[in-house]
């Protein structure tokens, strides 16, 4: 299995489903292979997490749309109220018809770490997979609607979807789900998804699930994505910093209920068209992107390995960049400086571009590295590289 956004959708390709569905319409992608997921995540794998890692509220938590639960009813007594999980407690409230929710599960299972890191390269935003493990015939949440996108990957067992109208299309952060606000209407769509299924629910699309006869267990893979509207603030907020017209106090009285809103308007009018001729889109988009690549975690499994195994390299030796790789490399004069996670790597502007073919994806013998290195600076450079855990070695 080669984790991959293209596995997650076949046979509907990225391009049909960025073209069609994303950010438009619901996917379901059947496919009759119930263990196409296995590797990622079993009931086996839950079961040992929870009993051997000592998991607190609310990383864990229960839900259920037929009754009410609190924290309390199954986690041990604790000031803070992020209590250990009474798991006999836990187990009982299952039984009788609870589903046990696992937030962020991403960060303690490898499995699910590389699935995000596979299609957070594809869509250059952030995921985390929340769990969901359902009893027989249970519903967790009421119908409601998310202000993220989500993909579903079906472990094990089924669910019936049903899916409604779309109340706010494309709803920000801010315009989360309220019960007491948003109501659904009729439902319009009904689907069952099974275990090796895949599904896409865009963000704002009412639906609730409801596990069938067998036990439920799904990944939700959930998108925290960049908006043109994260964008636009950041845009505005840099105009801001750049030209104190934009700093000036509103003016005095403005709240006063005989106040002429003339003026104002044709500052704010003058200040908009400012904004509009002004406004660059790149530094900002750099600025976003560097961001999401300097807070993304990096896969550095086996890098205290090649540290400590010190094998010495050659210009034969076979390296190979670490998969789903999410790095900028930004050029300036003499130098060139690599991003990759929390680290920041200066080198030599010579390294420029032996560094874009090594971290290409491509399989390389360390001679092979063009550029204007020498045979030694390449080794020093792939060495650099393997021990800061962007390289492996491959046969």
């Amino acid at each position: 299995m080669t984790l991959s956004f293209e596995w997650l959708l076949e046979p509907i390709t990225p391009q049909a489903f960025f073209a069609q569905y994303y950010e438009r319409q619901p996917l379901l992608v059947a496919r009759g292979e119930p263990r196409r997921f296995e590797a990622l995540l079993t009931l086996g794998a839950i079961d040992r997490f929870l009993a051997t890692t000592s998991p607190r509220h609310p990383d864990v938590f229960l839900v259920d749309a037929a009754r009410k639960l609190s924290a309390e009813d199954y986690t041990l007594a604790e000031p803070d109220g992020n209590g250990e999980l009474d798991l006999p407690r836990l187990y009982e409230l299952f039984r009788t018809g609870a589903t046990i929710s696992l937030r962020r599960l991403n960060e303690s299972l490898p499995e699910l770490a590389g699935l995000c890191r596979a299609v957070e390269q594809v869509f250059s935003g952030h995921f985390q997979t929340n769990i969901y493990l359902s009893p027989p015939a249970a519903q967790g949440f009421n119908t409601h609607f998310d202000s993220h996108d989500v993909f579903v990957l079906q472990a094990s067992g089924s669910k019936v979807w049903t899916l409604y109208d779309t109340l706010i299309e494309l709803p920000l952060h801010g315009q989360a789900f309220d019960k007491t606000k948003h109501q659904p209407g009729p439902p319009s769509r009904e689907i069952t998804i099974r275990a090796g299924d895949f599904f896409y629910c865009p963000r704002g699309l009412f639906h609730s699930a409801r596990s069938t006869e067998e036990t439920s267990l799904h990944i939700t893979l959930g998108l925290i994505g960049k908006t043109w509207a994260d964008l636009m603030v950041e845009a505005v907020s840099a105009a801001c910093l750049a030209a104190p017209a934009f700093r000036r106090n509103l003016p005095a009285g403005f709240a006063h209920p005989d106040f002429d809103p003339g003026s104002a308007r044709a500052t704010f009018r003058a200040l908009v068209d400012s904004f509009a001729q002004s406004a660059a889109l790149e530094p900002i988009l750099q600025k976003l992107a560097e961001d999401f690549v300097t807070s993304r975690r990096p896969d550095l499994a086996g890098t205290l390995q090649e540290i400590d195994h010190q094998a010495p390299l050659a210009g034969d030796t076979r390296l190979v960049a670490r998969p789903h790789l999410a790095y900028r490399l930004n050029e300036d004069g003499n130098e060139v400086a690599l991003l990759f996670g929390a680290s920041r790597l200066t080198l030599p502007a010579a390294a420029a571009e032996p560094l874009r073919f090594a971290l290409a994806g491509a399989p390389f013998r360390v001679k092979d590295l063009p550029g204007r290195l020498d045979d030694a600076g390449k080794i020093v450079l792939a060495r650099r590289l393997l021990r800061e855990g962007l390289l492996l070695r491959t046969a």
